[in-house]
């Protein structure tokens, strides 16, 4: 990610009722990258199973942060869990085995309750722009 990338933050309790929100908020975003259809639905699966990633391991006032930042080529989400533990190796295998077939590029950092995760539109349509009707 260059240093001219925008970035957006947001804070919500660790409880799966807030969910929701990192998933509209990453299709939102995806939607202004270019993402296609078909991406945006693998990113809101990646983002669900990074969620409950860091559900599993956080305690009754955690707080998770996610942090989505984009420039022309790439959207990257950052989620972290203040407040969390170490996930169990059933919970990183499972990330792990779904997630690899969604996004481009992800790392886990387990011992901070870290997840971060990239997506790459496959089409060259500016960042700028909505897709438009022929």
């Amino acid at each position: 990610m260059n240093d001219s990338a925008d970035e957006v933050l947001l804070r919500f309790p660790a409880r799966t009722n807030y969910g929701r929100i990192v998933r509209v908020g990453a299709a939102a975003l995806g939607i202004r990258q270019g993402l296609s259809f078909s991406e945006i639905d693998d990113l809101r699966l990646a983002i669900d199973e990074a969620v409950i990633l860091m559900l599993g391991s956080a305690s009754a006032d955690a707080e998770i942060r996610a942090v989505f930042r984009f420039d022309a080529n790439q959207l990257e989400i950052e989620l972290a869990c203040d407040g969390g533990t170490v996930p169990t190796e059933h919970s990183l295998a499972r990330f792990e085995e779904i997630a690899c077939e969604l996004i481009d590029d992800y790392a886990i950092d387990p011992g901070r309750a870290w997840v971060r995760m990239k997506k790459i539109p496959t089409n060259t349509m500016p960042s700028n722009t909505m897709p438009t009707n022929p």
